[in-house]
């Protein structure tokens, strides 16, 4: 059976001029927590797991994958119950802002701690340790990240702004990849304990300094007689069919960025053959490219519409990313040319499908309240969440084995398993834009202001 798009214009409620201030503080906290990621999925396995000659294994490698994706799982279970929870809050600092407050400093405290295991040397201890700080960090920050994605649709109305939000975002997600790609030269210098509190004592003030300046929405706080149970609320989320197509694309293309940003140091110190201090001129050409795009993607969605840009972001990304199995010696480049090259252009790909998720967000969160008559933000971005962590569970797990297909130097066409990281993600890609096809959605872009 096909089903016909559903077309949404404009809402007819007013906005207020929207304010760049808002913006920029919102950004702030994208900033602080895609640093901290960037760290963790750039150096934890590296950590952990060092290729051969750049130390030793800290726990059993055969056990790592496993154990990763058990702990996202399980941190991935209180996701739904956050996300109705902060629904449903009612304080006199909104529903959201409350949880921003008290996860912030748990989570950078955690987020030291995961770099300190308590045996020199593989142990299986180090694995418990790690399991266990690992659980404490994304439980804090989930607590933290699901009401600030909520926010979204209730500090931007209309699409349009949303949109320009989206690009406020996706911008400092970029800058905070650049700061996590300077942690390569600081752990080299300074190790991986010093640098994790540098980065920690970096992002602590902008956690909380957007909070006085991110304005919830009265209106929006439910009262008790009027909310949807837990159940209820879940039913009819699974009548939304944008959000059943989103998420199902979401599955593949969130793989598809933990595989990339996992591997680059792999690719540079075994297919590039580098030292880890050079992440950094591998990170900062790509991730700035990909923000001078930014403009672009807002304007061309704002003319062609959200779906058309998100789905040529994801055909684009789909066929650079097996690019990597050509970097080779067999080319009068440099080898380092040609992987800073080569993840340039696949940044510049794939800043459509970085940068717009939030406005097609905020779309299915206003079509959930034409279903149920509530704001349901928290539910929904709560549900991506966790369906984030299982999927950088099931990514961590099976890196390790697709990695296991060949890591010598010694191998004159490179790792094949690094290589093969770009065709895995290449072909989740194309069946991530299959799945987004049958989004269906459609919502015109407003027309200019005179």
């Amino acid at each position: 059976m096909t089903t016909r798009p559903v077309v949404l214009t404009e809402k007819s409620n007013t906005e207020p001029t929207p304010s760049i201030k808002t913006d920029l503080f919102y950004a702030l906290i994208s900033l602080a927590s895609t640093t901290l990621w960037s760290i963790l999925s750039g150096w934890l396995l590296y950590f952990y797991l060092p290729p051969e000659g750049e130390g030793t294994a800290l726990v059993p490698a055969a056990l790592y994958g496993g154990a990763m994706l058990l702990t996202r799982t399980v941190n991935a279970a209180i996701a739904p119950p956050i996300g109705h929870l902060s629904d449903q809050t009612r304080s006199r600092w909104g529903r959201r802002r409350p949880y921003m407050f008290l996860s912030a400093l748990p989570m950078l405290l955690f987020f030291v701690l995961l770099w300190t295991p308590p045996v020199q040397g593989e142990s299986t201890w180090n694995l418990v340790y790690l399991m266990l700080v690992l659980a404490l960090y994304n439980t804090a920050y989930t607590l933290n990240q699901i009401p600030y994605t909520a926010l979204l649709p209730e500090l931007a109305l209309t699409d349009p702004h949303r949109v320009r939000m989206s690009a406020w975002s996706a911008g400092a997600f970029l800058v905070g990849m650049i700061l996590g790609g300077l942690a390569g030269p600081l752990i080299e210098r300074f190790g991986y304990v010093t640098t994790a509190l540098l980065y920690a004592s970096l992002t602590l003030p902008l956690f909380y300094l957007p909070l006085p300046v991110l304005r919830e929405r009265p209106d929006r706080q439910v009262a008790a007689t009027e909310r949807l149970g837990f159940r209820q609320g879940i039913a009819a989320m699974l009548h939304n069919r944008a959000f059943l197509v989103m998420t199902a694309t979401g599955v593949f293309y969130w793989g598809v960025t933990t595989l990339v940003q996992s591997v680059v140091p792999y690719i540079v110190t075994e297919i590039c053959q580098l030292s880890k201090a050079d992440t950094l001129y591998f990170y900062a050409p790509a991730l700035l490219s990909s923000l001078a795009c930014y403009p672009l993607v807002t304007w061309l969605s704002n003319r062609l519409g959200k779906w058309t840009v998100f789905a040529g972001s994801l055909l684009a990304s789909a066929l650079v990313l097996p690019g990597l199995m050509l970097i080779g010696d067999w080319l009068p480049i440099s080898l380092k040319a040609q992987g800073i090259g080569w993840i340039t252009l696949q940044a510049v790909a794939l800043s459509g499908v970085t940068m717009l998720p939030p406005a097609f967000g905020a779309e299915i969160a206003d079509y959930d309240e034409t279903l149920t008559g509530q704001r349901r933000e928290g539910a929904y971005y709560a549900t991506w969440g966790l369906l984030d962590q299982i999927i950088n569970g099931v990514t961590a797990a099976a890196l390790p084995i697709i990695l296991l297909l060949g890591r010598s130097h010694s191998d004159p066409h490179g790792p094949l398993g690094v290589r093969m990281t770009g065709v895995v993600g290449g072909v989740l890609l194309l069946i991530a834009l299959l799945i987004f096809t049958q989004y269906p959605l459609r919502r015109r872009a407003a027309p200019p202001k005179v």
